[in-house]
């Protein structure tokens, strides 16, 4: 009976104290990862010098996900549940850059002369500087506006007409965009790349030096990839069949270019594109290679588990696109926790999955098939899968593994890529639809049952406002988020605009301030509608203040005594 009891008495204020505890030690976690990052930053601002080492940050970050870990568990074990995103990483850093213009637009010559007066070659030295970093900022804003996806609606309208897919995924994209649901844009996005570009992409995933690009040139019979024992692979590297042996080389704020083959680590490796610091977004490889059937892109990815955390992060964001996976894991090293985690990652994206142990030819036919037997248990028991398991080698006499996996399993299978490609995008596409609806349940259970009898005995005027302040909130944040594709999109408006103020000006008066106009037109065309939605936000704030202060302050305080308090601190 006292066990009971004592299961029982742990009630829903225990867990939001404990909630309210693990979100204030997550918060100082972020600042202490930040700061040591940060403390290398050329920031004129800098509040910390930089007296880290490359491996303290390293072992600090790997303590933080451990402590970030054991604090999910213990959530889960108490039925705890996380907190949802707020927005996409993309979209806060747009919004952020937004307001870096509208900042910039403060250093005008005309607005600093309020502060006192300006000689004509001070303003024009102020302003080339003012334009210098708006240009800047600028274009990192029209960078991230074309994000991964851009504009979705006309993309799924120029996709209409092949299926039922289309219109699963119009409906997807009219749920994600009217909820607000903007962590699932990029993965949408993704969906759409796919079924634009047809083809079926086997990507090749494994820690440094297991043998990926070194297995991508046996089984292409070419030796245009590079390989070595540190990390090598710097950017995801796609292969496909051409007439002609070239690279082609994509870059986020330049022209794309076409290589000949003999240049391609300059590009394509960690030693060559250290961080990838040349900002390659894409690499495709051509050749003329028997084994490369048309319609089938082999992909080369960097390493996992590495210091090269830039190409660590490349592969892990490309690995949803795959429709096959080929894991290679290293029999010397046997398999690792991260090995777990991108089988089970590659099933969830709705890809299937291959398992190759490389480097065979170090040990005798005995100790691989205990090896393929010990992957193939580990596999079933974690992940509730049958994978497919295979040891290969790309030297000497054992290279006869590798060519009877490629002949028996791996060709087969690609022979029928165009069917298997309408498969693999019918799972991706229906995994999307399953996480969208469980976004969406978690939004309407967010209060637990229990709180309902206590929720009950608010005021009836303090429900209302609270439900009010909801949809204000909510309706905010819908028109902060088409506030933003729409702010990307206005550049051609804002000429319009502006051009025909300024002629009518000039129509007036040859001394017209031309700059003022445009700078006017552009403030009223940006600024102004994010004001109004900061006003409503506002206006919401003071009506739910008012409602609060009405009820009794000590109800109040009984009810958010295990609230968070303004500074998220317990």
């Amino acid at each position: 009976m006292n066990q009971e009891a004592g299961a029982n008495s742990f009630s829903e204020h225990h867990q939001r104290h404990v909630r309210t505890t693990f979100q204030y030690i997550d918060k100082l976690l972020s600042e202490a990862e930040h700061t040591m990052a940060d403390a290398g930053s050329p920031s004129p601002f800098r509040m910390h010098s930089d007296d880290t080492t490359p491996i303290q940050r390293k072992v600090t970050h790997d303590y933080i996900l451990r402590i970030r870990e054991a604090m999910r568990r213990v959530m889960d074990e108490l039925n705890i549940p996380p907190s949802e995103p707020h927005s996409g990483a993309v979209w806060a850093a747009a919004i952020n850059l937004m307001f870096c213009s509208i900042s910039l637009n403060e250093l005008t010559p005309e607005r600093m002369r309020a502060y006192g007066p300006l000689s004509p070659e001070e303003a024009q030295k102020l302003d080339g500087i003012r334009a210098e970093l708006d240009g800047l900022v600028a274009k990192l804003r029209s960078y991230l506006g074309k994000g991964a996806g851009g504009d979705l609606q006309q993309r799924l309208q120029q996709l209409g007409k092949t299926g039922d897919e289309i219109r699963l995924l119009s409906e997807i994209e009219r749920i994600v965009t009217g909820h607000g649901l903007v962590e699932f844009r990029g993965t949408l996005s993704m969906l759409l790349d796919r079924m634009e570009s047809a083809a079926f992409e086997v990507g090749v995933f494994g820690r440094v030096s297991s043998g990926k690009s070194s297995l991508l040139n046996y089984i292409l019979q070419t030796d245009v990839l590079p390989i070595g024992v540190t990390p090598v692979t710097a950017i995801p590297t796609r292969i496909s069949h051409g007439p002609v042996a070239e690279a082609g080389i994509e870059f986020a704020e330049a022209q794309p270019k076409i290589i000949p083959l003999s240049e391609l680590p300059e590009f394509a490796t960690e030693q060559k594109n250290p961080g990838n610091k040349k900002h390659v977004t894409r690499i495709f490889v051509k050749l003329p290679s028997d084994r490369l059937a048309e319609g089938v892109t082999f992909v080369d990815t960097p390493g996992l588990g590495s210091l090269a955390v830039a190409g660590a992060e490349e592969t892990i964001a490309y690995l949803p696109r795959c429709d096959l996976g080929i894991l290679l894991i290293d029999a010397s090293a046997g398999l690792t926790p991260d090995d777990v985690i991108v089988v089970q990652a590659l099933y969830q994206a709705g890809a299937s999955a291959m398992i190759l142990i490389s480097k065979a030819d170090l040990f005798s036919p005995v100790d691989r098939e205990q090896m393929i037997a010990y992957v193939k248990t580990n596999l079933r028991d974690q992940l509730r899968v049958e994978s497919p398991v295979h040891a290969v080698s790309v030297f000497g006499a054992d290279a006869a593994l590798c060519d009877h996996w490629f002949e028996s399993e791996l060709r087969p299978f690609l022979a029928q890529h165009h069917e298997l490609a309408i498969t693999s995008q019918k799972r991706k596409i229906g995994a999307l639809r399953e996480v969208v609806i469980g976004a969406l349940e978690r939004r309407l259970h967010v209060a637990p049952e229990a709180d309902l009898g206590e929720r009950a005995t608010l005021p009836e005027e303090v429900t209302e406002a609270l439900r009010t302040g909801d949809r204000t909130l909510e309706r905010a944040q819908g028109e902060s988020f088409f506030l933003t594709r729409k702010i990307t999109k206005m550049q051609r408006a804002i000429i319009d605009v502006a051009a025909e103020r300024i002629a009518a000006a000039l129509i007036e008066s040859d001394d017209a301030d031309v700059p003022s106009i445009f700078s006017e037109t552009l403030m009223q065309m940006i600024a102004e509608p994010v004001a109004a939605t900061l006003r409503s936000i506002e206006q919401t704030r003071d009506a739910l203040a008012k409602r609060w202060t009405s009820w009794s302050r000590l109800q109040v305080a009984m009810f958010l005594s295990n609230y968070p308090s303004r500074q998220a601190c317990p």
